[in-house]
């Protein structure tokens, strides 16, 4: 098998296009593959990635059937999914089209993909793991594990993450830096891989809350709420792991923190929209607030206020 390797000044985004199955295992760096084509007829095949210090993402688009024999880099970790609802076989395992395949570095795996079948891929370099040990002070996935897919991922946070990566994968036109991106990313595959593990949660004492809900609120400032904040930022912040905070809010305010947040970023735009200023658009607002995807925001505001955005302006 070949293996490509990462050069400093490859773009960040590239589209990559191929007519040979050979060419298409060969366009994938830092793996080490070999495809071989089972159906008939003219190949073709595109790979959309993007590149970041610690995470490497990616659509691929397959035109016909391929016996795909992989490997990722020793110490890394290979994520998967379809784009498409189409399923494949791993280590010939039949998958269904919403399982979050997983396989580690340096071991070898085989996936055999359809005609027209289109994957998303997430490779997570050593460093990613060598980076979270100081933030998390825990173990919170084993990624030696012998698993050909992740348990405990619902369709719901599997669909919100494809999502993102649409939007991610689309155009270098987006509102946030690439390094915002990049923490973005990495919170939701923390939170996938923590929500796979499924570990006990943290016991805390009251007056433990009181002072951690504190620093939170001294944390969440208006300034901060009109850009992306992750949970890795707020844990750092606080000087407590993803589990303990976790916890602390599940029980001081029955939700999850990326829930309150949501729920603090929504009542702000409708402050907003109640000032009535035609200047701004609501997608202006939104975008200013954190809200990437328009559409889930839309629909996250009307669960919230029984109105859309549009009518909570027309109202007031």
């Amino acid at each position: 098998m070949e293996s490509g390797i990462l050069q400093k000044d490859e773009p960040l985004l590239c589209t990559l296009h191929s007519n040979d199955a050979n060419h298409q295992a060969t366009n994938l760096i830092n793996w080490q593959q070999e495809f071989d084509q089972l159906s008939r007829g003219d190949f073709a095949g595109v790979i959309k990635e993007r590149h970041f210090p610690h995470i490497h993402v990616f659509r691929e688009d397959t035109s016909h059937s391929l016996r795909q024999q992989c490997r990722v880099e020793s110490g890394g970790l290979w994520l998967g999914f379809s784009a498409n609802e189409k399923s494949c076989r791993i280590n010939h395992e039949q998958t269904s089209s919403n399982q979050f395949l997983c396989r580690p570095g340096s071991r070898d795996f085989e996936l055999l993909t359809p005609d027209n079948f289109s994957i998303y891929g997430l490779v997570l370099h050593p460093s990613f793991f060598t980076e979270l040990v100081g933030q998390e002070n825990e173990t919170f996935f084993d990624r030696n594990c012998d698993g050909l897919w992740l348990e405990n991922i619902t369709a719901t946070k599997l669909n919100n993450f494809k999502q993102y990566l649409t939007l991610l994968l689309h155009s270098e036109d987006n509102h946030w830096s690439h390094h915002t991106h990049e923490l973005i990313l990495q919170d939701a595959v923390i939170e996938l891989l923590s929500n796979a593990q499924q570990t006990p949660l943290a016991h805390v004492t009251s007056l433990q809350r009181n002072r951690i809900m504190a620093r939170v609120q001294e944390y969440l400032t208006e300034a901060r709420m009109k850009s992306p904040i992750t949970m890795n930022e707020i844990c750092s912040a606080v000087h407590v792991s993803r589990r303990t905070l976790q916890y602390t809010f599940t029980q001081c305010y029955g939700i999850p923190p990326k829930h309150y947040i949501q729920a603090l970023r929504l009542n702000q735009v409708r402050r907003e929209l109640s000032r009535n200023d035609e200047r701004q658009t609501i997608t202006d607002i939104a975008i200013s607030y954190g809200f990437f995807h328009l559409g889930e925001f839309s629909q996250s505001y009307k669960r919230l206020f029984g109105e859309t955005p549009q009518q909570t302006r027309q109202r007031l």
